[in-house]
């Protein structure tokens, strides 16, 4: 039978923090739905020893606050990655009387029971969550105040890249998915998750070594004492050696920042670009663009064919093509010249 330590759980949410009546126990800090983002890294192209660092690099580059913490879990080559404010998550634990390194921060989602395939519409702890699954994996993840409307969930599925064929025009009814234990992904690599590890090893140690004879304790205890000085000794020797890699990353960083600026200065695709995008979305009936009118980051442009224009499936296509979001179709009168109005996202 595993054993589990029982769980001391506060929870946090936009208005308030609710504080566990139990006394002990591990601790756990669950953040409700939001206070993170959920966002997730492929990095299959990415050598398998290099990939903890190229997503250090990612993280620096998406963080979603200014000063942004995470939980990082893995799914094969692909990591998964909620963040948070940690200017606002830290002044609250602190503020409860705890140790801000003994806490393990979880976010709500990683609580719930995790689903195999299809979408599913969480009701959370605060507001809704819609979530997609592929293959025992959240794939795309949204949070919506209230019930999200029939708009706001087709918008939903077009962002995760569904299928026109595949997307529900009503989203299901909200389930109440109830928090487990422990997460169903691991937290790896995490300072944080250390210190929870470590904590939990000296909490099963001590309750072991209390049932033991005074003698034996007093022996254990010494044999900690000099595993200790060893682990000092290792550690100084460790950060010597990562030294040369620490400024290595920071050199990096910086490239990146710079990187990031000359990007910033041009940050739309080139028109030409998203003209070959247009022009494979097409279908090949003909149809051409005859009117083009781009100005900063918004595209207006009229599609002419010698037969008529699905509106529904131009729009769903575009959707697709590449880098074109809110695609809609203005009202006119010709069926064989229909006009769309789509924003550009930023490369």
């Amino acid at each position: 039978m595993l054993f589990r330590l029982p769980v001391r759980r506060f929870i946090q949410s936009t208005a308030k923090t609710e504080a566990p009546q139990r006394r002990f126990g591990a601790l756990q800090w669950v953040l409700t739905r939001p206070l993170y983002r959920f966002h997730i890294f492929d990095l299959a192209q990415v050598p398998a020893k290099n990939r903890s660092q190229a997503l250090r690099l990612e993280l620096a580059q998406w963080t979603p606050f200014t000063n942004s913490d995470y939980y990082v879990g893995w799914h094969g080559q692909q990591a998964l990655v909620w963040g948070w404010d940690a200017d606002k998550i830290k002044p609250a634990i602190v503020a409860q009387g705890l140790k801000f390194e003994r806490v393990q921060i979880l976010p709500e989602t990683v609580l719930q029971t995790p689903q195999q395939n299809g979408l599913w519409l969480s009701r959370c702890l605060e507001g809704y969550e819609g979530q997609l699954w592929r293959a025992g994996q959240l794939a795309h993840s949204r949070w919506w105040p209230q019930t999200p409307a029939s708009d706001e969930w087709l918008m939903f599925q077009r962002d995760a890249g569904m299928a026109p064929n595949e997307q529900q025009s009503e989203p299901p009814p909200a389930r109440v998915n109830p928090l487990n234990v422990g997460p169903w992904v691991n937290q790896t690599g995490g300072d944080a998750d250390q210190a929870v590890q470590r904590e939990r090893l000296l909490f099963a140690l001590g309750a072991f070594l209390l049932l033991l004879p005074t003698f034996w304790y007093a022996f254990g205890l010494f044999k900690v004492q000099q595993s200790t000085a060893q682990l000092h000794e290792q550690q100084a020797l460790l950060q010597r050696q990562t030294s040369p890699i620490m400024q290595a990353r920071s050199q990096a960083l910086v490239s990146l920042a710079r990187i990031n600026a000359l990007r910033a200065m041009a940050p739309y695709p080139e028109q030409t670009v998203l003209m070959a995008k247009l022009a494979q979305a097409l279908p090949p009936d003909k149809s051409y663009i005859k009117d083009w009118d781009y100005q900063f980051g918004q595209l207006k442009i009229t599609v002419a064919s010698s037969a008529d224009i699905s509106s529904t499936n131009l729009i769903g296509a575009l959707q697709q093509a590449g880098p074109f979001r809110d695609v809609k179709a203005l009202p006119g009168r010709d069926p064989k010249a229909v006009t769309f109005q789509m924003s550009v996202m930023g490369r």
